[in-house]
């Protein structure tokens, strides 16, 4: 998205936008900061500023400011290609032991006793998203879904839902496999791991419908507190399997 067309949804044009950034710059904190929660990415800042990237990049860099930060701005996913990858990001209607209700009642309570900390994996990632009711592509991180009434529920079913279809797609030796080249980071050999047990689904799961759950679960307990606990994680799902293979 260009910073016209976005900086348009703020109620701000470019000559305000760049006033402003002029006005303080000798203050990358204030820049970096208004940035941020009003979702302004590097390329934006880039074609406000007439700055390249890379001298965009130094100037918070000087002051200890991670710039790549700002560009993960979709509450989803945060990646410029899903790589046909597309299907598995869908909302969940299963019921019983899968429904999200149900998934809910387990996985919140191993995060706190207060479901505070719960529903804030699945708020905005930045305080403008929600202000006119739907989230967007952009804001998503997918283009499939189209827009969507921005909830907590929407996001929330939208996380399980596609942990139970990545999870639908491995069989126990492929989940062995791709959980043990993970935890050694080689992302290449994950990558073609878990691109190969896409083209390999199973016509039925192989699961039990208990022990889905029981995976998805620990899965949703782990990516929730990666969420919480990590300054650098935005979307609920870029830890995932699928977060992790097109990265």
């Amino acid at each position: 998205m260009s910073a016209e067309t976005h900086l348009h949804k703020l109620g701000v044009t470019i000559q305000q936008a760049r006033d402003f950034i002029n006005l303080n710059i000798d203050h990358p904190e204030v820049v970096y900061d208004t940035a941020f929660v009003n979702g302004v990415t590097i390329s934006m800042l880039s074609e406000i500023t007439n700055y390249p990237i890379n001298v965009i990049k130094e100037y918070f860099a000087s002051v200890g400011l991670v710039a790549e930060a700002l560009d993960d701005t979709s509450i989803l996913i945060n990646s410029d290609d899903l790589r046909g990858f597309e299907s598995l990001i869908a909302f969940n209607n299963n019921s019983g032991i899968l429904s999200t209700a149900s998934l809910r009642e387990k996985v919140q309570p191993l995060i706190d006793d207060d479901p505070f900390f719960y529903n804030l994996t699945f708020d905005p990632v930045i305080p403008i998203q929600d202000d006119d009711g739907i989230y967007d592509s952009e804001e998503l991180g997918v283009k499939h879904l189209g827009d969507i009434a921005a909830t907590n529920e929407n996001i929330e079913s939208l996380f399980y839902g596609t942990l139970l279809n990545i999870y639908r797609t491995l069989d126990e030796t492929e989940l062995k496999q791709i959980s043990e080249i993970n935890n050694i980071e080689d992302r290449d050999e994950f990558k073609e791991l878990f691109a190969n047990s896409l083209a390999s689904v199973p016509t039925n799961s192989i699961w039990t419908d208990e022990t889905l759950a029981d995976i998805v679960v620990n899965e949703a307990y782990s990516l929730i507190n990666d969420f919480l606990e990590d300054d650098f994680v935005f979307g609920v799902l870029d830890h995932s399997f699928l977060g992790s293979s097109i990265t």
